[in-house]
């Protein structure tokens, strides 16, 4: 609302803005006569702003005698003409206007005002009582509202406004670099999460206040806050919101410092809003123990539509807690059709009394990810229940550091192999630092291996023990297993048995990532070549489905050169994770010479190897050459170290590694000449050395021939020296092929294909000057519809079309040079790449 001048004089209406202060915009005055006992009335004047109405004394110097914020009021009615009562926590302003018409504009303000503070609820119910004779005056007035309920709050809904007459209301300090993060960051980041940690740097005091506006705002709708600890007060608030808001549908407090007294009145404040749209609750990390959880349970049970994710892990619960939840869970229907994410890792599960866990699981539910994991919950028992209620949705199955109850007896339950042979979704089944009985791993693998409705899953067997015995098991069935994309059998005290695991899973056909690491630890240095052999056999192997290789931690030290020397030639690797190897410098200096010729490999993870600043500068001089790595994380652990050496030196190589890694980032070029001279190479010198080595014996066996005179053999003789000079013709075979119809160093279709893409950029500019001119003309329609007077000036359209037409049109160059210097570029390498596959089926 834009100020207005009223019957009041110029010097007392200055006097009242600097009795309210000059900060403060009053949007309405108006003179008016105060009711104080019986008949007798005094001059007074009113005065209201957005968020407060101000009663003051009607002579210079003018004085604040009463104020009240919006949020205190009780009521308003106007039983005669022109008498307004303003009811308040502290009482009732009765005061007499000059007309019928000026008392309904003050309530027309103050309503207008209450809907701009909650836009949520009609402003009638927010003055809690609306009293008007006659009854058509308050007919006018919800009229007007209606229509003022469709103007813009603002960004975020009007949370700065909302942020405003809350520290106005408790009295508390307005922080403008709260107002200038929502309506900055918050709205360009279009987020609708409110991240106390944006505002952990506040007072407590100020943090309750950014709270508080959250029970009126109608934008976000989710709270979170974690790793710190939260007051008391802020803890309060943050209730009150949950008891009040109708748009909350996210709750995150993550260590946060909650205890078991804070879930109980959690329930109490869910209870008493029965508009609620809480769907996430996240309180992990905080000891609520099984009196909490138990009080939290009892309201789960009767929210009307359920959750969809809840969170209680690590937050100090037993079996008790557990029993008690899932008991509520089960008598809720809306649960079961609405929960898709429970978690209750990190909570000690031992005992039978788990019951109600293994109900709720074996009844039909939507669980899409269950996570139990370190809790000592029989893994087993956990199956068998899910085969009841979960084959269909269950995609994300965590039990790592479970336990098997079953591990003494030799039989395993079969409905262990039957759910992962029956379930229908499971993407990720995560075993880690579960001991699992040798019998239980085998009907693991068969049971996934002949389930047709998987592909794609995820296997974690990490730090599970498995030894000799599992390396046996996995060697039996991990090659005919077709869904498995994903293996870790990280430190699992593998060691020599490697030698022939990877003979094995070298033969499977669908797993594309290998966690190896932590199993290189009691092999003889001498035996620990022929294990990365065999592991270099299988990168290298024509069709090889591997695109991700881990050997973290392994400590492989200098033998880790075995693997880099074979990165040069690899086409299949995109990303190698080789941190904690200990390689040294002269690692690094493989690893450099890898890169330079590699152009497959996306991502290298490589920290923890003892390199030097001089082993940094080596990698970075090789990154310059190297266009395809596209993240390498800087190595932080070495690099602190080298740091203490030089710090100059070591500054130089990671900027450089940065610079370079930007430009992969930005640039594109064309890859598939460096991967064909690379074949052209390893073709002269591997597998054109082999033939050679065969042409000599073929022509020592011709020589032993040479005086036999018998027509068949004489025949045989000229068919092997003919294949012979084909063997020779060969070594040209792939230059030849690859250079077909090239055109020259431009390679193949490149010019066609060029011509085609700029002349594709005439006909693309043509079709986006058509539309962003439909934009245009589209945009001015809006803003005339919208502002019809102002835009009643003749030459006004003409002129914004005009203006418009200027700024939106998109350069045909910026078009051409798109197209040919990035989806070109993609397009030549792509058939390059092909190319290079039917000459070469190896690269």
């Amino acid at each position: 609302m834009s100020e207005e001048k009223m019957d009041i004089s110029n010097e007392l209406f200055e006097s009242v803005r600097e009795a309210v202060g000059r900060r403060v915009k009053l949007t309405l005055r108006r003179n008016v006569q105060l009711e104080v006992k019986g008949d007798k009335v005094e001059n007074r004047v009113l005065a209201l702003a957005s968020h407060r109405a101000y009663l003051l004394t009607a002579r210079v110097p003018s004085k604040v005698e009463h104020s009240f914020s919006y949020l205190d009021i009780q009521g308003i009615s106007s039983n005669k003409p022109t008498q307004l009562v303003l009811e308040y926590e502290r009482g009732p302003w009765s005061m007499r206007l000059s007309s019928v018409e000026e008392v309904d504009e003050v309530i027309a303000h103050i309503g207008c005002c209450l809907h701009r503070i909650r836009p949520a609820c009609s402003p009638v119910k927010v003055m809690k009582k609306l009293t008007l004779k006659p009854p058509e005056r308050t007919a006018s007035l919800l009229a007007l509202w209606d229509e003022q309920s469709s103007a813009d709050l603002g960004p975020c809904g009007g949370f700065s406004h909302q942020y405003w007459c809350v520290c106005d209301y408790l009295g508390l300090p307005y922080r403008e670099e709260v107002q200038w993060d929502v309506d900055t960051i918050y709205l360009t980041q279009d987020t609708k999460e409110l991240n106390l940690q944006d505002f952990i740097h506040l007072e407590n005091r100020d943090l309750v206040a950014i709270i508080a506006a959250l029970e009126y705002n109608q934008w976000f709708t989710k709270v979170s806050a974690k790793d710190c600890k939260l007051s008391t007060d802020i803890c309060e608030q943050i209730l009150r919101v949950v008891a009040r808001s109708s748009r909350l549908e996210e709750l995150v407090l993550d260590n946060t410092g909650l205890r078991s007294d804070f879930a109980q009145k959690l329930a109490s404040a869910l209870s008493h809003n029965p508009a609620s749209t809480l769907q996430t609750l996240n309180l992990s990390n905080n000891s609520l123990e099984d009196k909490g959880v138990a009080a939290l349970s009892a309201q789960i049970a009767k929210l009307p539509m359920g959750l969809k994710h809840l969170n209680l892990s690590r937050t100090s619960m037993s079996h008790k807690g557990v029993s008690s939840l899932c008991q509520a869970l089960c008598a809720n229907p809306a649960v079961s059709a609405a929960l898709t994410h429970l978690d209750l890792s990190g909570n000690s599960l031992r005992g039978d009394d788990l019951q109600n866990l293994h109900s709720f699981l074996n009844n039909p539910n939507c669980l899409e990810t269950l996570d139990l994991s370190n809790s000592d919950c029989p893994l087993d028992q956990v199956c068998a229940s899910l085969l009841g209620g979960c084959l269909k949705h269950l995609s994300v199955l965590n039990m790592s550091k479970s336990v098997f109850s079953h591990r003494k007896i030799k039989e395993i339950p079969s409905s262990f192999k039957q759910f992962f042979s029956s379930a229908l979704a499971l993407s990720s089944v995560s075993l880690s630092g579960t001991r699992l009985p040798l019998e239980a791993l085998k009907a693991l693998l068969l049971g996934l291996g002949c389930n047709p409705n998987l592909s794609d899953v995820s296997l974690d067997l990490s730090c599970c023990e498995l030894r000799s015995g599992g390396s046996q098991i996995l060697e039996g069935c991990v090659a005919e297993i077709p869904n498995i994309s994903s293996l870790d059998i990280s430190d699992n005290g593998l060691d020599m048995d490697l030698t022939t695991l990877l003979v094995w899973l070298a033969k499977n056909r669908s797993i594309r990532h290998l966690s190896l690491g932590k199993n290189f630890n009691n092999i003889k240095s001498k035996n620990v070549s022929q294990v990365l052999d065999n592991l270099v056999h299988m990168i290298q192997e024509e069709d090889s489905p591997l695109t991700s290789l881990s050997l973290a931690d392994s400590r492989l030290k200098t033998d880790l050169s075995i693997v880099l020397n074979a990165l040069g030639s690899n086409t299949s690797l995109t990303k190698l994770d080789i941190s904690g190897n200990a390689m040294g410098d002269m690692g690094a200096k493989m690893l450099a010479k890898a890169l330079q010729i590699n152009t497959k490999l996306r991502t290298i993870m490589w920290d923890r190897n003892s390199i030097s600043p001089q082993g940094l500068q080596d990698v970075a001089a090789a990154l310059e050459k190297n266009y395809t790595i596209r993240f390498m994380p800087i190595p932080i652990m070495d690099a602190a170290q080298a740091l203490k050496a030089s710090p100059e030196k070591t500054e130089d190589a990671l900027l450089k590694m940065e610079q370079y890694l930007l430009r992969n980032h930005e640039t594109r070029k064309y890859l598939q000449e460096q991967a064909y001279r690379l074949q052209q190479g390893i073709v002269t010198t591997t597998t054109q050395q082999m033939m050679d080595m065969m042409c000599v014996k073929v022509q020592d066996h011709l020589n032993s021939l040479r005086f036999t005179e018998t027509n068949s053999v004489q025949e045989d003789m000229k068919v092997a020296e003919n294949f012979m000079k084909d063997a020779r013709n060969s070594k040209t075979l792939l230059p030849n092929l690859y250079h077909l119809r090239s055109g020259g160093s431009s390679g193949v279709c490149v010019g066609a294909i060029q011509d085609t893409l700029e002349s594709m950029a005439g006909e693309v500019s043509r079709v986006m000057d058509e539309q962003l001119q439909t934009m245009l003309v589209s945009m001015v329609d809006t803003a005339e519809g919208l502002c019809p007077h102002v835009m009643k000036r003749s030459s006004l359209r003409q002129e914004l079309l005009k203006a418009g037409s200027g700024k939106m049109t998109v350069p045909r160059s910026f078009i051409s040079t798109t197209l040919l210097e990035q989806s070109g570029v993609d397009i030549i390498n792509k058939i390059r790449s092909g190319l290079l596959h039917v000459c070469w089926p190896r690269s």
